[in-house]
């Protein structure tokens, strides 16, 4: 996620951590608290970690530029939207309070985002990807531009094919604890 938000007129920009959700690096959080530097979040976290789940925090590498323009590899600590929401309560700044019903209404917006409904059997999903692969041959005949947008779609493509064969192989046998029992065909 890349969009940019905004807390008390200030542009926040969530790290995009590859889901799709909001994340803030303590740095941000830590901006957004008025703390002079990321090490008070850090150190908030330290004291109260056995109150995180694993998906209320994370450490991820972040390239940064280094000594002599290199760039480098440096663990930075993410907070999800209930991370940040728990730092936001054991922290006692003046803004706390309302950076915590900030992160809870963002928590509500993306719980509900429109997520759509799939319901396709294994062999519509591998129609649908052969179709579009198709698609993309056919457009790609053009050099240039349409080259290069088929370039990315391959790797798209290739991608949609292997998720959709290692669905197919799962073997989801009995459901609900064995109450029913699911048929489960390519």
């Amino acid at each position: 996620m890349s969009k940019a938000l905004v807390f008390k007129e200030r542009e926040v920009i969530p790290f995009d951590n590859g889901d799709g959700k909001i994340w803030f690096t303590a740095e941000t959080l830590a901006d957004l608290l008025g703390y002079a530097n990321s090490n008070k979040v850090l150190n908030l976290y330290n004291r109260h970690r056995d109150e995180f789940t694993e998906s209320m925090t994370t450490v991820t590498k972040v390239r940064m530029d280094g000594i002599n323009n290199s760039l480098r590899d440096v663990n930075t600590r993410l907070f999800s939207l209930r991370g940040a929401h728990l730092i936001g309560m054991v922290s006692r700044t003046k803004v706390a309070k309302e950076l915590r019903k900030w992160l809870l209404d963002l928590a509500d917006k993306e719980s509900n985002a429109c997520t759509p409904s799939v319901e396709y059997t294994i062999q519509q999903m591998q129609d649908i990807v052969t179709k579009a692969r198709k698609a993309s041959d056919e457009d790609s005949s053009d050099a240039g531009r349409r080259l290069r947008k088929r370039q990315g779609d391959l790797v798209t493509l290739d991608r949609a094919e292997k998720l959709i064969d290692d669905l197919g192989q799962m073997a989801l046998g009995l459901v609900g604890g064995g109450k029913q029992e699911i048929e489960h065909r390519l």
